[in-house]
């Protein structure tokens, strides 16, 4: 078994070359356009009335930019201090979890605010829970990968299990390395050592930490679901749950079910949300996916003990958490009196 201390870093100078300088220079550049450039977007939206969506997301993406360097200029700083020994490796961490908390949570309400969007949170106190935890979210944009760190009202430990494409996003890559988060590599040519990354990443987790997975293992499509359906054509198991879910994606992955497994002292955190599905690309920034969207997020925490173990009942609860998230969202496409009737049901 892999150790938590032995899982491999991916520092690439070669990488970093490249986005590092490509990210200050966006941050500058869009800085100096936006002033020229907005109220010709500006003009173009109210003539098409789009609630000033293509100038909203040129301003979100210049705000993104310019938090992106400022995270990795202050970044620079906390690792030259630690260089001239002016803190030490503990000091330096908690320092760059800071940093880290302060850019999720810079980034997304930054998001809401430019797009005027509400935002409604329930069971918050269940994501907030000292004990140790792993969390596991539905995954249908990419403002939901900041959700766990950006809601939280203290400073937590959190893991976090994602794609190494993003390490492609400088201040994920440079400040997200400098603790213990997992940038796995799917489709790789053995899939098991991956799987023994994450197991790896449960290890020593103490009070106020949480591991955050997302087991759908990409965001939702109705064209990745229907692509699912054609692929389990021959496994009725897998088909059955398929089918079952019509906004999300199953949860059933090697990594997420292995996980419950071995991490038998952690609670399992479920995370639930709706408002954001249809924020999957530039287009539909631009067409007002997030504008004044309403994005509801609902949490729930099942203790340890109550969590089984063996993997056919894992598979079985996962499934049926599942099912209460896609019920959840579910809810959004309904008309308001049938909404009314399955939340008064307890769905």
């Amino acid at each position: 078994m892999m150790n938590l201390h032995e899982i491999p870093k991916d520092r690439s100078i070669k990488r970093r070359a490249i986005t590092v300088p490509l990210w200050f220079f966006l941050a500058v550049f869009l800085s100096i356009v936006l002033p020229v450039i907005a109220p010709f977007t500006a003009l173009y939206d109210v003539l098409f009335r789009k609630r000033l969506s293509t100038t909203r997301t040129l301003l979100f993406f210049t705000y993104f930019f310019v938090v992106e360097s400022l995270g990795l200029t202050i970044g620079f700083f906390h690792w030259l201090g630690l260089q001239l020994n002016w803190m030490d490796e503990a000091a330096f961490e908690m320092l760059s979890r800071k940093l880290q908390r302060w850019w999720a949570r810079g980034v997304f309400w930054g998001c809401i605010r430019i797009y005027s969007m509400e935002i409604s949170i329930e069971g918050l106190e269940n994501l907030e829970d000292p004990n140790p935890a792993v969390v596991l979210s539905r995954h249908a944009s990419t403002l939901d990968t900041m959700v766990p760190l950006a809601i939280v009202r203290q400073l937590k430990m959190f893991r976090y299990v994602i794609k190494a494409e993003l390490l492609n996003v400088p201040a994920l890559d440079v400040i997200g390395q400098r603790f213990h988060n997992l940038f796995v590599v799917r489709g790789g040519a053995d899939p098991e050592v991956e799987v023994s990354k994450v197991l790896a990443l449960s290890q020593e987790m103490e009070p106020n930490s949480a591991l955050v997975m997302y087991p759908e293992g990409t965001r939702f499509s109705n064209e990745r679901r229907q692509r699912l359906l054609e692929k389990f054509q021959d496994d009725p198991g897998q088909l059955a749950v398929t089918q079952s879910l019509q906004h999300t994606l199953p949860p059933l992955r090697e990594g997420s079910i292995r996980l419950l497994e071995y991490a038998t002292e952690a609670d399992v955190v479920f995370i639930a949300h709706r408002g954001v599905d249809a924020a999957r690309s530039m287009g539909s920034l631009i067409s007002g996916a997030m504008t004044q969207a309403h994005l509801e997020i609902r949490i729930w925490r099942i203790r340890a003990a109550e969590v089984p173990r063996e993997t056919e009942r894992i598979q079985e609860f996962l499934v049926e958490n599942w099912q209460r998230i896609d019920r959840f969202v579910q809810e959004a496409h309904l008309p308001v009196a049938a909404t009314q009737k399955s939340l008064s049901s307890g769905n």
